[in-house]
């Protein structure tokens, strides 16, 4: 399952913000949140290509959501030296 940057914060016990700020240090991001070029196609993460009808200049906004595959979050918590934290529905009961 592929995961945005916000839900995969939430897999590794992070919270949003320090997760983005911590992949901007190590480079995998830029400092405009997208994915840096070195770290395209070597499968563990991605920018997937987005629009939407923008109606105040009457045409499509184009943007790009990084992406993170599941190989990719094993991958962030190596870098990151913390642990993947499993949470199911049973764990709430």
């Amino acid at each position: 399952m592929n995961r945005t940057l916000d839900a995969t914060a939430a897999v590794l016990g992070l919270k949003p913000r320090s997760f983005r700020k911590r992949l901007r240090e190590l480079g995998i991001l830029t400092q405009s949140s997208d994915l840096a070029s070195k770290h395209r196609d070597r499968g563990y993460l991605y920018a997937d290509a987005r629009s939407r009808w923008n109606p105040s200049i009457n045409t499509f906004s184009h943007y790009s959501v990084v992406m993170v595959t599941e190989k990719g979050v094993a991958w962030l918590a190596k870098q990151l030296g913390v642990e993947v934290t499993q949470h199911t529905k049973d764990d709430a009961a």
